[in-house]
C-alpha cells in the first residue's frame, strides 16, 4: 500500500498581503495629491490660453484701429485729387465757351442775307454732332437754338457756315450756352437780315 508524504508544508504557504489602513490612506493621499496637480497644470494652462486669446483680440483690435486710419487718411488724400479732376473738367469747359467765342468775334458782318439763302446755307453747313430745335427770323433778326453733342460742334458748324456761299458773312451778336448731361445747348442772334420775317 501506497503512502503520500506531503513535504509542502503549511509554513511554505504564500501568505495574503492585506492591506493596511496607512498603506490606503498613503494611496489616497497621493490620488489625491496628483489630482490636485493635474487640476492646478490644467488651470495654468487654461489660463496661459486664455491670456494669448485676449493679446490676439487685443492685436486685432489695434490692427482694424490702424486700418480705419489708414483708410481715414487715404480719402483725405483722396479729396484733394477729385477736386482737381472737377477744376480740370471746368477749366477745359471755360476754355471750350472761349474758342467758342473768339470763332464768332472773327465773323464779320458786311451784308446780309434772304431767307431763303439762309435756308440753303443752314442746310449746307450741316453737321451730325449738331441739332437746330427751333429758329425764326422776325423783323430782320435771325435766332437759333440747337443742341450740340460736344464743345467744339458749335465753333466747327460755325466755321462750315463761313465756306459757304449764302452765309459767308453772317455775323452774331449774341450767344448763349448751356452745358446738360451728355450734350450743350446753344442760343445764338444775328444781325439783322433782309427778306420778310419768317418762322
Amino acid at each position: 500500500m501506497k503512502k503520500q508524504v506531503n513535504l509542502y508544508q503549511p509554513s511554505c504557504y504564500p501568505k495574503r498581503e492585506k492591506a493596511t489602513f496607512s498603506q490606503f490612506l498613503a494611496l489616497f493621499v497621493i490620488c489625491l495629491l496628483a489630482s490636485l496637480l493635474s487640476y492646478f497644470v490644467m488651470n495654468h494652462q487654461s489660463q496661459s490660453a486664455n491670456e494669448r486669446l485676449l493679446e490676439h483680440k487685443k492685436s486685432i483690435s489695434e490692427q482694424q484701429l490702424q486700418l480705419s486710419s489708414l483708410v481715414a487718411e487715404l480719402q483725405k488724400k483722396r479729396a484733394p485729387d477729385a477736386k482737381l479732376r472737377l477744376h480740370s473738367m471746368l477749366e477745359n469747359e471755360v476754355k471750350a465757351k472761349q474758342r467758342l467765342l473768339a470763332t464768332l468775334a472773327g465773323i464779320d458782318v458786311k451784308e446780309s442775307v434772304s431767307f431763303s439763302e439762309l435756308m440753303r446755307g443752314l442746310a449746307y453747313a450741316d453737321m451730325p454732332n449738331l441739332t437746330i430745335n427751333h429758329f425764326s427770323m422776325i423783323s430782320g433778326t435771325l435766332n437759333i437754338t440747337g443742341d450740340a453733342k460736344y464743345s467744339d460742334s458749335l465753333p466747327l458748324w460755325l466755321s462750315n457756315m463761313q465756306i459757304t456761299d449764302e452765309l459767308s458773312a453772317m455775323a452774331f451778336k449774341a450767344l448763349s450756352i448751356k452745358e446738360k448731361k451728355g450734350f450743350f445747348t446753344f442760343q445764338l442772334t444775328n444781325s439783322e437780315l433782309k427778306g420778310k420775317a419768317s418762322e
